[in-house]
């Protein structure tokens, strides 16, 4: 963690989301088992049913990985079932653990392995070689007969699909942890994410943060959102901030048209380019969370719209204000704090 730090270089001035304290979870959820068939769940992609989250971590696997697997359900060896999710507003399911399995049998009836015949490799030499269609018609209804339990998700309480950030968090178990953002980039799939990112390309925000490359990790991404979530709700704000950013991931996940959010947020990040210069929130040598999150939400709100530099540097002045950049950044004191300095000063 600290050379994930050191790399990302930022202000250490509250806790990382990993050492939050989880917000309080109170959900009714109701999960049950489907024994779906194996033809069942090229039917669901059929109609595209099966959604596959829209996260960077796609199918890895290999063709050997997944002749492995299919000669499993060739030999009549266990396979491990599948979490589908069930949103209450969309038909189909989310595939939420399981992808690679379901993706390789999908495949393999199918045919294809990328643009290449799938022909299975490194198995049982009865079926090394095969392809799906050089299996007889008995083999081949057979196969598609036989089942991979899923055990479905559905939320009832409350009446959203909040759950499923933690559902997936819980389920993940990739050889690499997830962080926040990137669980929410899987459920959140959508529109809003890419507008994020969109945003998170803007040139200009690339010099306010002082990253020139796009991070791997979508920390800068997370950062986006942090900025437009605190604007839009700072008087609501409840700790923790990882909580906080999930609910509102879930508030704008619905929303398909997010052009003007855009151009605000570009025109916001060159207007404090041309008044500030770059890296401006970099205090102390390194980016500060707390003075990037209130002073972006002071212009995006269109609040500071004169001599930002000459009330900027009067809020670094303000002793209670640089208490509330400096320390516990993330609790609700200090969050209220400085949001309140920030669009009290700024727009004098």
């Amino acid at each position: 963690m600290a050379d994930e730090t050191e790399d990302w270089d930022i202000e250490v001035t509250e806790e990382s989301p990993e050492d939050e304290a989880e917000p309080t979870l109170e959900y009714e959820i109701m999960n049950y088992p489907a024994d779906i068939t194996l033809q069942g769940y090229v039917e669901l992609d059929d109609r595209k049913e099966l959604i596959v989250p829209d996260f960077q971590r796609m199918y890895v696997w290999d063709s050997v990985k997944a002749s492995k697997l299919i000669e499993s359900f060739l030999l009549g060896l266990p396979v491990p079932g599948v979490f589908l999710y069930k949103e209450k507003s969309k038909p189909g399911y989310l595939i939420i653990d399981g992808q690679q399995r379901i993706v390789s049998l999908i495949r393999f009836i199918r045919g294809l392995f990328e643009d290449k015949k799938f022909k299975l490799k490194n198995v049982d030499p009865r079926y090394n070689g095969l392809s799906f269609s050089d299996l007889s018609e008995d083999e081949q209804f057979k196969f598609k007969g036989q089942t991979l339990r899923a055990t479905i998700i559905q939320q009832i309480n409350p009446n959203d699909d909040t759950s499923i950030y933690h559902v997936f968090e819980r389920l993940n178990t990739g050889g690499v942890n997830l962080n926040p953002m990137e669980v929410r980039q899987c459920v959140s799939y959508g529109p809003f994410v890419s507008a994020l990112k969109e945003m998170n390309n803007t040139p200009s925000w690339r010099k306010i943060i002082g990253k020139p490359k796009i991070d791997k990790r979508l920390r800068d991404v997370e950062l986006v959102l942090r900025c437009l979530a605190l604007t839009e709700c700072y008087s609501s704000y409840e700790k923790p901030m990882k909580g906080f950013l999930n609910k509102y991931m879930e508030l704008r996940r619905g929303e398909d048209d997010f052009s003007e959010l855009k151009d605000n947020f570009k025109r916001s990040c060159d207007y404090i380019i041309t008044e500030l210069g770059e890296k401006p929130f970099h205090l102390r040598g390194r980016l500060n969370y707390g003075a990037l999150d209130s002073v972006m939400a002071a212009v995006l709100a269109d609040v500071a719209t004169d001599d930002l530099e000459k009330n900027f540097a009067s809020l670094r002045k303000d002793a209670d204000y640089d208490d509330a950049i400096t320390y516990n950044t993330s609790d609700e004191a200090a969050v209220k704090s400085r949001f309140s300095k920030a669009f009290n000063v700024l727009k004098a």
